[in-house]
């Protein structure tokens, strides 16, 4: 009966995907084009493409999920808050990684926008979809708080370049940027707000970090960016850091107030997030092999921590984990 229940949810989230990323991504592409010609510039190649790709999967797969908790999905304001969203985000990523700006300006930026004084064609796109998304919002002073807390946490992650940063430092500042960025969303759409569901949102955020940290090793350790997944030489430690943060997730969707029938159907669509996760630990576990522990990571070659997710074998694997993790079966890898 429940294998039923999975696939009809499952089924139903891919033909929506199907159907609707492609227009989403076109859609995307006019206001990128828009926002271009407005301030006579250019969005970075690899960024316009993200934005584009990102949108919409995060839209179908975690906005709409949680307005489906009060039977509806994201609407035509709400799919272009998201939109914002993606440029904002990513936006600011580049000025902060590329450190286009001073740390000054950048917090002049984000935090007094109104004030700031931009030069160069992102930091005039930031600025304005920035104020633009600020008019969107309701609870003004809770998103203000959320905004803060982003900040600070990707002002701590510059810690992460130090060689001696400590585990559960790296797991703090890890948590809470995943965290409030996924938390922020939660403002751009009209649904409940309470403390179950931000910390929901909250936990979902740092897991998707983490999902993320795992599948940039490679690139994290070029870059001299320590991780919880790149600085342990033991699979088992990686694992477990993972395994509980899934844990304190899926706490925070029994302490949700809605329907259990939602929430199962909740899980189900959310359950592919950490199911990429279990994907990439089970390349982790086969690198080990029968070694007591892993190789340092700056020792494999780039195709070894590369998991290409458009493989046939590991689309599989990902549905394998994804039910297990919504059928609460223990998974041993």
């Amino acid at each position: 009966m429940y294998l039923i229940i999975y696939c009809n949810n499952i089924l139903q989230l891919l033909a929506r995907m199907l159907f609707g990323l492609t227009l989403s991504e076109i859609s995307t592409a006019k206001l990128l084009k828009k926002i271009e010609l407005k301030f006579n510039g250019k969005f970075q190649a690899s960024t316009y493409n993200k934005i584009k790709k990102f949108q919409g999967i995060h839209q179908y797969i975690i906005n709409d999920s949680f307005a489906e908790l009060e039977n509806r999905y994201t609407n035509k304001i709400e799919i272009e808050n998201n939109k914002l969203y993606f440029i904002l985000a990513f936006l600011y990523d580049d000025l902060m990684d590329d450190q286009i700006v001073s740390k000054e300006e950048l917090n002049e930026m984000f935090l007094n926008p109104t004030q700031a004084k931009p030069k160069s064609f992102s930091e005039l796109a930031l600025i304005d979809t920035h104020l633009k998304l600020l008019t969107r919002i309701n609870d003004k002073e809770a998103y203000h708080k959320v905004l803060n807390n982003i900040h600070q946490a990707q002002i701590d992650s510059v810690q992460q370049l130090k060689a001696e940063i400590s585990l559960k430092n790296i797991i703090d500042i890890t948590e809470r940027k995943g965290g409030y960025s996924l938390l922020m969303c939660k403002y751009y759409i009209d649904i409940s707000s309470n403390k179950n569901n931000d910390d929901c949102w909250y936990q979902l955020g740092g897991l998707i970090q983490m999902t993320n940290d795992l599948y940039d090793i490679y690139k994290d350790t070029l870059a001299g960016i320590n991780t919880f997944a790149n600085t342990q030489n033991s699979y088992e430690k990686i694992r477990d850091n993972y395994e509980s943060q899934i844990h304190k997730y899926k706490l925070s969707i029994q302490k949700l107030e809605y329907k259990d029938s939602k929430k199962i159907k909740f899980s189900i669509k959310l359950s592919l997030i950490p199911a990429l996760g279990y994907v990439a630990l089970e390349n982790l576990k086969r690198l080990k092999g029968r070694n007591e522990f892993l190789l340092p990571f700056k020792d494999y070659a780039r195709k070894d921590l590369i998991i290409d997710m458009e493989k046939i074998k590991n689309v599989a694997k990902l549905f394998k984990y994804s039910y297990q993790i919504t059928k609460n079966k223990k998974i041993r890898l």
